[in-house]
């Protein structure tokens, strides 16, 4: 009787290894290019900022990112929601019967977004321009059953991901507004209009408006408010 091969799980153990390290570098360039953006470009004020860098602010720095470019976000959830919609009702012959619960989730957050982006500023440009780019994909691909322009369709659909991706980079490359809420900082010197990166027993360190890092020790702090 001949012995029972177990199936070889090295591919599929290379692949999440691969997608795990792909991950990880998207998220470090999101992280360096926000800061790069909030910092105007500049390393020096940059390297001042990563000092005071904690993983804690990851979150809000993806959040306050989505949230702090509009216009931006709008776009790209316009071109997002078609695509993972038809990820789910008409998928590409490959992807038929791998429905993963993250594409679910992710059609949910673009729901979402598209909703408080149009309540949020009486507007329904996303919602149009995602009906419009999903009429456009699927007319193309009920006309066009063969060709380049149909292999294209087919690529852009199967690389929502990747084309997520692209577009929080872009999005972070493009907000230059910090994480943190704007303060008017109140000082024996004059009033500061700034960021407060960290606030440590007996100092603060504080982002101004014009992009200086700067120590403030707290005993020159007369009042702290967030600015109008």
């Amino acid at each position: 009787m001949s012995a029972e091969t177990e199936p070889d799980t090295r591919d599929a153990g290379g692949d999440f290894r691969l997608e795990l390290g792909a991950t990880a570098g998207i998220a470090v360039a999101f992280l360096v290019l926000r800061m790069l953006a909030v910092a105007h470009w500049d390393w020096n004020v940059v390297a001042a900022i990563s000092d005071t860098f904690d993983f804690s602010d990851a979150f809000p720095i993806a959040f306050g990112t989505v949230v702090g470019q509009p216009l931006l976000t709008g776009i790209l959830v316009a071109v997002l929601l078609p695509l993972v919609l038809m990820r789910i009702v008409w998928p590409a012959p490959q992807h038929r019967g791998t429905l993963q619960v993250t594409t679910i989730l992710s059609l949910i957050v673009l729901i979402v977004i598209t909703v408080t982006l149009s309540t949020t500023f009486g507007n329904v440009w996303t919602l149009v321009g995602a009906a419009g780019f999903c009429v456009i994909v699927v007319s193309l691909r009920m006309v066009l059953h063969r060709g380049v322009l149909h292999d294209a369709i087919l690529a852009v659909t199967r690389k929502t991901a990747l084309i997520a991706a692209a577009g929080l980079l872009a999005l972070a490359a493009f907000n230059d507004a910090p994480w943190m809420s704007a303060e008017q900082i109140t000082t024996d010197n004059g009033v500061i209009d700034g960021y407060i990166l960290e606030a440590e027993p007996g100092f603060l360190h504080v982002l101004t408006e014009e992009r200086d890092v700067i120590i403030v020790p707290d005993s020159e702090v007369q009042d702290r408010r967030l600015a109008d």
